[in-house]
């Protein structure tokens, strides 16, 4: 449920100048800024420069794709700032803006995060890797397969040649490589132990999933049940499985269905997961995130305020 807000007067772009299509929204929010909104007052930061000590101003406008965007919300709570949040879609899966229901057109997005009244709060997820911080997160964790098949997405989309082909098929590519990798991958058993509150687990399936929503890159949803604004991880841990079978998951994982065709899926809902695993490679918001060995994920309730709507 959104609550409303008032037109800002002063506003914070954050962007990120090593992501293509952010340089490309930075040009075109700039163009628009000047020619539609000249009575703004505007600061512009990039969101790695964590030194810079911009004045507060009544609204942030995030540039970039799920990656950038976790950075900008680390970002603002290092600078202790608590203010709505405009999002303007400019990454190759685009996932919490397709879940918010934010346009991923620039005109449509900027109009939004400029304009629009509607605020919606959010949860975030504060995650520990061996015992250290290292910030939030927004939408989802995952270790294992997940890991392995963003590693060879991530490696083909900075190869020449390829890049703009694969940035332009984005979903479609990713689920050929998850495919790929669940029919031809020996490596396909990943060992951990999960204590969810009063629950402990031993897994050896493919992935592991944390969600604060439902949908990872190319469109798979592991978590269908989660939801942005409950106060609670969703948690899914896929079960071994044969090659005959991997077809068949990989279907189900597609569409959300597999918590009710496969019954050897665990899925639980808590506000806390502690994780041990080998130290392997991990995804926090489609971005490998480092290689711990042990995980810990608690939500936080109502953490951040988004512009949701034009009310």
């Amino acid at each position: 449920m959104a609550i409303q807000t008032s037109r800002p007067n002063s506003i914070l772009i954050l962007h990120n100048p090593g992501s293509r299509r952010g340089v490309e929204a930075h040009r075109f929010l700039e163009e628009k800024l000047s020619q539609e909104h000249p009575h703004l007052n505007l600061q512009w930061c990039q969101v790695l420069d964590t030194q810079e000590t911009p004045e507060c101003p009544e609204r942030v406008i995030v540039m970039g794709g799920d990656g950038t965007i976790r950075l900008a919300m680390n970002w603002l709570t290092t600078h202790e700032m608590n203010i709505p949040v405009g999002l303007i879609p400019a990454g190759t899966g685009n996932n919490l803006a397709k879940g918010l229901g934010i346009p991923l057109d620039f005109e449509s997005s900027s109009n939004l995060a400029i304009e629009g009244l509607g605020v919606r709060s959010i949860d975030t997820l504060d995650v520990t890797f061996d015992g250290r911080p290292i910030g939030k997160m927004l939408q989802i964790f995952s270790t294992g397969l997940p890991a392995m098949i963003t590693h060879r997405f991530d490696r083909w989309r900075k190869t020449p040649l390829v890049s703009v082909p694969v940035r332009y098929c984005g979903d479609y590519f990713y689920r050929f490589l998850a495919m790929q990798a669940l029919l031809t991958d020996r490596k396909r058993s990943f060992p951990s132990t999960i204590e969810i509150e009063n629950e402990q687990f031993s897994s050896t399936g493919p992935a592991i999933f944390v969600g604060n929503e439902a949908t990872i890159g190319g469109g798979f949803k592991p978590c269908p049940q989660a939801l942005l604004d409950d106060g609670l991880l969703d948690i899914c841990i896929l079960p071994e499985i044969s090659y005959f079978d991997a077809f068949h998951l990989f279907n189900q994982v597609s569409t959300g269905e597999h918590l009710d065709t496969h019954s050897n899926v665990v899925y639980r809902q808590a506000r806390k997961i502690k994780l041990t695993q080998e130290p392997l490679p991990v995804l926090i918001d489609g971005d490998i995130a480092g290689s711990p060995e042990i995980v810990e994920i608690e939500v936080i309730p109502g953490d951040l305020s988004l512009i949701s709507s034009k009310f």
